[in-house]
Formats: structure tokens, sequence, C-alpha cells
């Protein structure tokens, strides 16, 4: 892994997870839940950046040397299987300026236009 990755990967998860410790104290508390809710749509942001920083990683090494190697094709096919569990990643309707609600086609977001 490159190590700047490494170390923004490391610092964001270990934010992430002092984040996770006070919003299960506000849940335990019974806070109220919109502030709840916010709170978890902060961590699931935390955690989107670091799967981005993971995908740019893994496109930076591992198929980058794939491709080189020849090798190419496979890691791409492992790329798409990861990216399946990942939606917000192969979402990119907010670059061509359309709606955020607009159907994506399928459940996973990768689009199947029949």
């Amino acid at each position: 892994m490159i190590q700047s990755y490494k170390r923004e990967a490391l610092t964001r998860l270990r934010t992430v997870q002092g984040h996770l410790r006070a919003v299960v104290s506000m849940v335990d508390e019974e806070r109220y839940c919109p502030e709840l809710m916010k709170q978890v749509a902060a961590l699931q942001a935390s955690l989107e950046r670091v799967n981005r920083l993971l995908l740019r990683n893994h496109l930076e090494t591992c198929v980058s040397e794939a491709i080189q190697t020849g090798r190419g094709k496979e890691k791409i096919d492992e790329l798409v299987e990861a990216l399946r569990f990942n939606s917000s990643l192969t979402d990119f309707r907010h670059l061509a300026g359309l709606p955020e609600a607009a159907a994506s086609g399928s459940a996973d977001g990768l689009g199947d236009a029949s």
C-alpha cells in the first residue's frame, strides 16, 4: 500500500472509531433520533472517504501492475466485483449534472439497461 494512503486511511479509521464510540454512547443515552441519524450519516461519509482512498491505492498499485504484466482483465474483474458492494463509488450522477434521485437501473448501482 502506498504509505501516504495508508497513513491517511488509518487516521480516518481511527477518527471513525472514536466517533462511533461517541454515537454508541448517544444511543445508550437515548438521544434524539434525528441527531443520531446525522451522526450516522457523518460516519458513513467518513467511511466512504476511506473507501475512495483504498480504491485509488488499488488502481495505482495492483491494477496498474496487473495491466503492465498482462493480467489486467483479472484485476479489473475483481475490482468490478468489489464495487458491487460500494454503490457510492460507482454513482457518478453528480458529475453529469443529473438529479441524485435518478434511477440507477439496478440495486447495485452498476446499471443494467434491461
